[in-house]
């Protein structure tokens, strides 16, 4: 048998201290492991919501910018629709028979 060095013997002592904890090692490391996988799926899980809710977002911003333009082009289209001939006709003819009824009670008033 051969003697051991005090090198040798550090060696072993360093080698034994670290197998002792390995089993330790592992379990905390399958620990983390574990935790990581539990926040990635709710990241995963958020990152989902977030998405979907910037779809429909989008999609809410989208109908009120159609509905928006649609009632600004009909405001437009009414304020700049021109009265038909026969509003025009209509409206003259029923100014002169105001202003002629005004006439005829103001002239039977004062007879």
């Amino acid at each position: 048998m051969t003697a051991e060095t005090l090198q040798a013997a550090y060696n072993r002592g360093v080698v034994d201290t670290r197998l002792d904890h390995h089993d330790e090692q592992i379990k905390a490391t399958n620990t983390v492991l574990a935790k990581t996988v539990d926040i990635t799926a709710v990241l995963t899980a958020t990152v989902q919501t977030l998405t979907e809710a910037r779809v429909t977002d989008a999609a809410t911003r989208v109908a009120t910018a159609d509905a928006v333009k649609e009632a600004k082009n009909a405001q437009e289209a009414q304020a700049s629709s021109a009265w038909s001939p026969i509003a025009k006709l209509v409206t003259i003819v029923l100014a002169v028979v105001g202003v002629l009824g005004f006439a005829v009670a103001a002239y039977a008033l004062f007879i």
